[in-house]
């Protein structure tokens, strides 16, 4: 058995091993906020709900060692053809819907460009690395960039950066720059990103700068 295959079984064991106390735990914290809670001080309801979200944080944690487990078991996902930018332009649209300063852009003659995969996991994907872009940044406005490159082997990239960073040159240039997916803070959404891309045939790199900056490419879909 290879060394990622023992990964990948630990991965699962740890899942499945703390998904069930959890729950318990979870249960007990929501029983806890029910209507009796009104009648608790308020020190003990801010230790609850506390409490709570930690439980939550850790029980969301389980399910993506399950879900990075699952990717890389090869288990092959249902694919479609998928409006790349269409799903880029959703997932920034709702994080500004949500109050973040952030902005997508792309030519209208790239905006049909298809790529072939599972929706939910891109969609997954490119949330977390807009996630992660926009927690480096704080406050500061960031700008994801798409565009479609080459001509034998096109792709659809993707860039996150401050605005104005991201031209093609600057892209391209900087492929194989390694991106710091082992970042605190955000789990492993980073991980499963990245894992995501790869069983899609792309890439995922780091741009000169910061590092709230990054890009992702996918192969084009035939046509």
């Amino acid at each position: 058995m290879s060394m990622d295959d023992d990964c990948r079984r630990l991965m699962s064991l740890v899942a499945h091993e703390l998904r069930s106390p959890g729950a318990v735990v979870a249960g007990y914290l929501r029983m806890l906020k029910g209507p009796s809670s009104s009648d608790m001080p308020g020190r003990e309801q801010k230790m609850i709900e506390e409490a709570n979200r930690s439980c939550a944080r850790l029980l969301h944690i389980v399910q993506e060692l399950s879900d990075l487990a699952e990717l890389s078991s090869g288990v092959e996902m249902k694919r479609t053809r998928v409006p790349f930018f269409t799903l880029c332009d959703e997932v920034v649209q709702t994080a500004a819907d949500e109050g973040a300063d952030v902005t997508f852009i792309c030519d209208e003659v790239d905006r049909a460009a298809m790529v072939e995969g599972h929706e939910p996991r891109l969609k997954q994907a490119v949330s977390a690395l807009l996630a992660a872009i926009m927690r480096e940044r704080g406050s500061a406005p960031v700008e994801a960039r798409g565009f479609v490159h080459g001509d034998s082997c096109p792709s659809a990239l993707i860039a996150f950066s401050e605005p104005g960073a991201a031209t093609a040159d600057v892209v391209l240039t900087h492929q194989q720059t390694p991106f710091d997916y082992w970042r605190g803070g955000m789990g492993l959404s980073l991980p499963i990103a990245r894992r995501i891309v790869q069983v899609h045939g792309g890439m995922l790199w780091a741009l000169p700068g910061s590092r709230a900056t990054c890009a992702l490419s996918l192969p084009l879909a035939a046509a």
